[in-house]
């Protein structure tokens, strides 16, 4: 069993509450609390990526598990700055590495759940499954498809060559990014 003391509460949602916690031997770590679900898929989906593009975890309870703590702001924050396409960018490479690995995130639409801090890193993987992973297509139908400064028929021609050659709709959407905002 680990001990640690709570800081503050760092955020909360419908089926959880997360807390920045110092344990005993002075590290930094997100606590996050189950109100009212199972704790299972999220701490499985964590494990299997492992540091990779999300917080690694750490140890749990049956309720409750501890995780990385990521000292990041979210992506709402860079709203209306030059670093808001670069974290675009890099979220887009984040969820086509998450389509790879076959784990669908399901809620990178909402700002809060992209975090950065010279690297972009995902948070929030409690509605997360193994099923049709859709994470880059969800970056661009809400981040691009709302901006104006994108052709539409552009975006739809990347978005349906993703379904064929996934690394090539990658570059696409990098170089429309690169031309489009310059």
């Amino acid at each position: 069993m680990y001990r640690y003391d709570i800081i503050e509460k760092i955020g909360e949602g419908n089926k959880g509450e997360v807390y920045k916690a110092k344990l005993e031997n002075g590290k930094i770590v997100a606590i996050k609390w189950a109100k009212n679900y199972d704790i299972d898929k999220e701490w499985e989906i964590l494990k299997f990526l492992n540091g990779k593009i999300a917080p690694k975890p750490l140890f749990r309870g049956s309720r409750y598990f501890a995780m990385e703590y990521i000292d990041a702001k979210p992506l709402k924050e860079f709203l209306n700055t030059p670093t808001y396409y670069l974290i675009i960018k890099q979220s887009l490479y984040n969820a086509y590495l998450l389509d790879k690995l076959g784990v669908n995130h399901s809620q990178l639409g909402r700002y809060y759940h992209i975090l950065f801090n010279k690297e972009v890193r995902f948070i929030d993987f409690e509605r997360a499954s193994f099923k049709n992973p859709r994470n880059f297509l969800q970056i661009i139908g809400y981040y691009l498809f709302r901006d104006e400064k994108f052709d539409i028929n552009k975006l739809k021609a990347i978005t349906n060559l993703y379904k064929t050659n996934k690394k090539q709709a990658l570059k696409n959407i990098i170089r429309l990014i690169d031309e489009s905002v310059n």
